[in-house]
């Protein structure tokens, strides 16, 4: 038994999961053709999750209670552990979608050996390692009570704006500009992402953080809307301090030049305001000058892409949608599930498929990496099952943020900042593939454990009576 004080519990385990998430911003941004970060961000995680059960062992907040949110994890692990079982020939020949398989390995007289449902089963594997960091920010989250949520959320809007000023930097620099990644997209805003939708992303989810961070100091004094500590003890200050936190992270999305994520823009926005609405209740019209601080960054904005500004017209040249290969690569990805329907190729398996089914008449001397939209590519790597589980865990979610909104209004801010970053994620996923990235992932991961109902401190037997042992529980 590990003593500890009241609230020391928390504290701890908060601290751990903020510093988890912070490094797999930093970390997790390369993708697969960056194996280095990605593999030491892994080791950050295994870290990470020794130092949570270490810190204090027998607490019983260190898991979330919530049957739920298991039955979510189990799922999620559920698909790539079933494709890696290997089963007899006379199963496995006999599925739909694999005839193409079977003829294959007839050629090398491989065909009546035992084979599992993933046809790239190290690259199943690798899936499955990359998904336990994000399901570890998952627990974290929704294990954590409305303070330690808060000082994640924190670490996550911290992070965002320094992938700002890394950004800045890269810009100013020119060619010779450090970048974390070989493979990175250049001329633009990334900081510690290398692709600039991923970077967008990330700022976006940036925005609502910020706030859910920053709300419990903006509400006014004697009327406690939210749960949380407050950070800066003037009322005006925070509202100038959040005000900025979001414009620079706003002018920060359009220089990535990512069209989705500039679309986007709104809805993150739309999130910012709905995680404030509760502390700024009290202000009357004033409660609108976040929104309209941003309006004015975005007239800005647009007023230098007016006056020819260098950096602004490369972003505003993106939206002519010349040359974008989006749409060839659907054709090419639908025909490829098709042929593998329903059970799926194998996760991680979705560049093989989509250099067979690549049409001789759009061939692109660059491979083929992903099918840039992260629902048509689970089709083609899991196929009904993984879409079975995907809506299953989506109901699961909405499940919980329905019963935590009732149960706890006063964490509903932390509820909307966590619905925004998995709507962002969510749509995003329709052009794109940003749960491919490792450091989105966990973001996503950390923002479904604030849909989990936030557990209250509650003080062990025997504490009121001086006892030396104490511990910190997490009740839904």
């Amino acid at each position: 038994m590990v003593t500890a004080r009241e609230g020391e519990l928390p504290a701890r385990h908060a601290a751990v999961a903020a510093a988890f998430l912070a490094c797999a911003i930093m970390l997790g941004g390369g993708g697969s053709p960056n194996p280095a970060t990605e593999l030491l961000l892994q080791l950050v995680f295994a870290i990470a999750a020794l130092a949570w059960l270490w810190l204090p062992l027998p607490a019983p907040g260190t898991w979330p209670r919530s049957r739920s949110a298991w039955l979510v994890c189990a799922l999620v692990l559920a698909v790539p552990l079933a494709q890696l079982v290997p089963l007899p020939p006379a199963l496995w020949t006999g599925l739909g979608g694999q005839q193409d398989r079977a003829a294959a390995l007839a050629l090398i007289g491989r065909a009546d050996g035992w084979q599992p449902l993933s046809q790239a089963p190290s690259r199943t594997l690798a899936a499955l390692l990359a998904m336990i960091p994000a399901l570890f920010a998952f627990v974290a989250a929704a294990a954590l009570d409305a303070r330690g949520r808060q000082w994640v959320m924190g670490a996550i809007a911290a992070m965002a704006l320094l992938t700002v000023l890394l950004g800045a930097l890269q810009l100013s620099l020119g060619p010779g500009a450090p970048y974390l990644y070989a493979e990175n997209h250049r001329g633009v805003v990334t900081g510690f992402q290398a692709n600039r939708n991923a970077a967008a992303d990330v700022l976006l989810i940036g925005m609502a953080a910020a706030a859910a961070f920053l709300v419990p100091s903006l509400g006014a004094k004697g009327f406690p809307a939210v749960s949380g500590r407050v950070i800066v003890s003037d009322r005006r200050a925070a509202g100038v301090v959040l005000t900025g936190w979001v414009a620079v992270l706003l002018v920060g999305t359009v220089l990535t030049a990512s069209r989705t994520g500039i679309a986007l823009v709104p809805l993150a926005l739309l999130g910012v305001c709905a995680i404030v609405r509760p502390a700024l209740r009290d202000l009357g019209r004033l409660r609108l000058l976040p929104i309209a601080a941003a309006a004015a960054a975005m007239l800005l904005i647009g007023l230098g892409m007016a006056v020819g500004n260098t950096a602004l017209g490369e972003v505003a040249d993106r939206f002519a949608f010349s040359g974008d290969f989006r749409r060839e690569l659907w054709r090419d990805g639908w025909y490829a599930t098709e042929r593998a329907w329903p059970w799926g190729i194998g996760l991680g398996g979705a560049q093989y498929a989509l250099i067979a089914a690549e049409r001789l008449e759009i061939l692109d001397p660059a491979l083929p990496n992903r099918v840039h939209n992260d629902y048509l590519e689970l089709a083609l790597e899991a196929g009904l099952a993984g879409l079975a589980a995907l809506a299953a865990v989506a109901a699961l979610l909405v499940r919980l943020a329905w019963r935590a909104w009732g149960e706890r209004p006063q964490d509903r801010h932390l509820i909307a900042c966590g619905a925004t970053a998995l709507l962002v994620v969510a749509l995003h996923s329709l052009v794109d593939y940003p749960l491919r990235s490792m450091a989105l992932s966990c973001l996503v991961g950390a923002g479904a454990g604030m849909l989990v109902p936030a557990g209250r401190r509650i003080a062990p037997p025997g504490a009121a009576a001086g006892g030396s042992r104490a511990t910190m529980g997490e009740g839904t």
